[in-house]
C-alpha cells in the first residue's frame, strides 16, 4: 500500500498539470487591418512580427474622377500618387519625407495635393470642387494612421553582419 499511495499522488499531479493548456506561440503572420473612415480606406499591410520591410500604411480614396493613395513604408517617409482618370488617366507621383508635428505633416501632404491639381490643371481643367471633395475626411484618416504607426511603430530585423 505504500507504493501505491505515491503513485497515485504522482498521477493526479501529472494530470492536473497536463490539464493546462499549452502555451500559445507568438503570431506568425502578416499583421494586417483595414478600416473605412469618412470615405477613405486605412489599411495596414505587409507586416510581420519583427520585420516591417514589407509593411505599408495606407490612405486611399477613389473618387468618379480621382484617385488617389497616399502610403507609408517608415515613421518619415510617404509617397503620394494621384491618377486623374477623366483626362487620359493623368498620373502624378512624389515621395516626400514627413517634417515636424501631425498638423505639419498633414499640411505637407496637402500642399502635394494641391500641387498635384495645379499641375493636372495645365494639361485638363479639374472639375469645381474637385480638390475639396477628395480632401474631405483626410485628416480623420490621417489620424488614425499615424496613431497606428505610434501604436505599433516600424521595426526591422538587424542589419547582417556579414557583406553581401
Amino acid at each position: 500500500m505504500k507504493l501505491f499511495v505515491p503513485l497515485s499522488l504522482g498521477l493526479a499531479l501529472a494530470g492536473a498539470a497536463s490539464a493546462q493548456p499549452p502555451p500559445q506561440p507568438a503570431p506568425t503572420g502578416p499583421l494586417e487591418r483595414t478600416q473605412q473612415v469618412g470615405g477613405w480606406t486605412v489599411s495596414d499591410l505587409g507586416a510581420k512580427p519583427g520585420d516591417d520591410s514589407d509593411r505599408e500604411v495606407r490612405l486611399a480614396r477613389s473618387l468618379e474622377t480621382v484617385d488617389f493613395v497616399l502610403h507609408r513604408s517608415d515613421p518619415d517617409g510617404a509617397g503620394v500618387a494621384i491618377r486623374f482618370s477623366r483626362c487620359d488617366g493623368l498620373k502624378w507621383n512624389s515621395g516626400l519625407s514627413l517634417e515636424g508635428a501631425i498638423p505639419a505633416r498633414v499640411a505637407q501632404v496637402k500642399d502635394e495635393i494641391h500641387d498635384a491639381f495645379k499641375d493636372f490643371a495645365k494639361a485638363c481643367p479639374p472639375k469645381a470642387g474637385e480638390e475639396a471633395a477628395l480632401l474631405e475626411g483626410f485628416d480623420e484618416a490621417d489620424r488614425l494612421a499615424e496613431t497606428w504607426i505610434h501604436d505599433r511603430p516600424f521595426t526591422y530585423p538587424p542589419e547582417s553582419a556579414t557583406p553581401r
